[in-house]
């Protein structure tokens, strides 16, 4: 996933890499416009929420909520993504066998309705990305880069040098000149933990040629169905202490048969003082009832293909002032569990309404 500049960051991993000096010129791009992605979707023209939900007061705090665009592989659909209400966007990226990173590209088996084929060459991807910041802040500034690192083609000594590929490639196409207020936040999602290499190899880049206080715009995720606590473990041995995000679900043509139970579990990790899960995502999410479904849970956000759809709902009058869709003010690797009320609301929900999700494989 791709995510743009935060203002409020946390702190990833307690280390010395705050005394490193920054790098590159620190001078703004010019700012230019570019008609249409600007323009966000009306809020509440075709959604309406079903009776059944409960009513409920609004939290003193409404919620930071990411609408993630999924398979944002070529340039079109991140502008299309954009323009119909994402604030976040995730992309597949693809390494060669010795590690190298190639570009985006997901392949089959894939979303229902969508093109698996669509691809592009990493350099161009990363510049377009870093154009859109600089000349339409309004809308990039919320965003999210989200990036699932496909390493299933490397071989096992490669996926180091997978890591280090994709953190050079970070450093000279994404952030190099500008300002660490700036800077696109990077949410590097592995696979699986066995994939641990892969951020380690990264972080080691970082470390040795990164921009000072660089762990404010890298966060993590292990995005397939490994145990909860087994990727707990691997955050501890990789000394990584926040900004982790983790997620549930399966593909939109097959979610709907899946339990919640792990989904849960996730949860309940973000609302413990001592969980290691700092952000809850769902996918992949499409339509409303569902997507209102996972909401009540207390997700934190929804990967979709169709962002105009979650936008709507998020939006609507039944999560207005629970919820708003994350913005550049938002820090996206902070932890906010849930209030009272608002668990005892989904319980609520939850005993109204057969709620499906969850499973494995994205």
């Amino acid at each position: 996933m791709i995510l743009t500049r935060s203002t409020g960051c946390g702190r990833a991993v307690e280390d010395k890499d705050e005394q490193f000096v920054a790098r590159g010129s620190g001078m703004r791009e010019k700012r230019q416009s570019r008609p249409g992605l600007h323009e966000l979707p009306p809020s509440t023209s075709n959604y309406t929420a079903r009776s059944s939900t409960p009513r409920h007061h609004a939290p003193a705090v409404s919620r930071p909520f990411y609408i993630i665009g999924h398979m944002a592989n070529s340039l079109e659909e991140v502008d299309k993504f954009l323009r119909e209400g994402s604030n976040a966007l995730e992309a597949d990226i693809e390494f060669a066998n010795n590690g190298t990173v190639m570009g985006t590209y997901h392949g089959v088996p894939c979303d229902c309705f969508r093109s698996c084929y669509k691809r592009e060459r990493i350099a161009k991807f990363l510049r377009h990305i870093r154009d859109i910041t600089a000349w339409i802040r309004r809308v990039c500034n919320r965003c999210l880069a989200f990036w699932e690192l496909t390493t299933s083609k490397c071989l096992k000594s490669s996926k180091y040098t997978a890591g280090w590929s994709l953190a050079q490639n970070i450093l000279i196409y994404l952030w190099k000149g500008v300002e660490q207020q700036y800077r696109m936040n990077v949410l590097l999602c592995i696979n699986y933990v066995k994939d641990s290499d892969v951020i380690a190899g990264a972080l080691a880049y970082m470390r040795k040629y990164g921009p000072g206080g660089f762990f404010r715009n890298i966060g993590f995720d292990v995005g397939m169905n490994d145990a909860l606590s087994s990727i707990g473990h691997m955050y501890e041995r990789l000394g990584i202490k926040g900004h982790r995000w983790q997620g549930d679900g399966l593909t939109n043509c097959l979610r709907f048969l899946m339990p919640l139970d792990r989904l849960l579990k996730t949860i309940k990790l973000r609302e413990s003082k001592h969980g290691y899960v700092d952000k809850v995502y769902h996918w992949t999410i499409d339509l409303p009832v569902y997507i209102e479904n996972s909401i009540w849970l207390g997700v934190d956000g929804i990967i979709t293909n169709v962002p105009m759809n979650v936008y709507r709902v998020v939006t609507s009058q039944r999560f207005r002032g629970r919820l708003r869709v994350a913005n550049i003010k938002d820090n996206p690797w902070q932890k906010i569990p849930r209030g009272r009320e608002e668990i005892e609301e989904a319980h609520v929900y939850s005993l109204a309404n057969t709620v499906s999700g969850g499973g494995e494989g994205k």
